[in-house]
């Protein structure tokens, strides 16, 4: 018997438990909860971050930092113009409290997104899938840059798996 390197025992350790069956379901919930961990950290430091890169991008006397990219990496104006309608290429939309006075329902929002799912629950493979979201605008904001303002729907969104077979999917937006 020897004491081998603790670096290649918990690598072998880790080969272990990837390849026991008994083990998959604890690796599929760790790699769930690490996911939702990358995501709340990427969320808590990316603005400091980002703002941080653009300024070293900009000591570089040939830097090729946009305008718009200069203004991102600063924070908006604190105030924001609120709305109860907004038109986007033709197409009208309204906030929930808008929409509860109207004869037209304009307040709903579809949106498909790929994001990484397990595949089924005998196959834990993690594979990229489309999830539909579906919500309604409770909020139009527009957030001023100074340069330039950017329109933001404000929702709470939910997936749609079932809703999804009476959309009316527009490819025009």
């Amino acid at each position: 018997m020897v004491i081998v390197n603790p670096f290649k025992l918990e690598q072998a350790h880790l080969y272990i438990l990837h390849n026991s069956a008994e083990v998959v379901p604890y690796v599929t919930q760790h790699l769930a909860k690490m996911e939702q961990w990358i995501q709340n950290e990427h969320t808590r430091t990316l603005i400091s971050w980002f703002r941080n890169q653009i300024l070293q991008e900009l000591s570089n006397p040939n830097n090729t930092v946009s305008k718009t990219l200069r203004w991102l990496s600063e924070r908006p104006k604190v105030h924001v113009f609120r709305y109860n309608s907004y038109t986007v290429k033709g197409y009208q939309f309204y906030t929930r409290m808008k929409d509860m006075w109207s004869i037209v329902q304009n307040s709903g929002v579809t949106l498909v997104a790929q994001a990484l799912h397990v595949s089924s629950a005998k196959d834990k493979n993690l594979v990229y899938a489309e999830m539909y979201y579906y919500r309604i605008v409770d909020d139009i904001w527009e957030v001023d840059y100074i340069d330039f303002r950017v329109f933001v729907l404000k929702c709470q969104w939910w997936t749609t798996i079932i809703i999804k077979e009476w959309m009316k999917m527009d490819s025009d937006l």
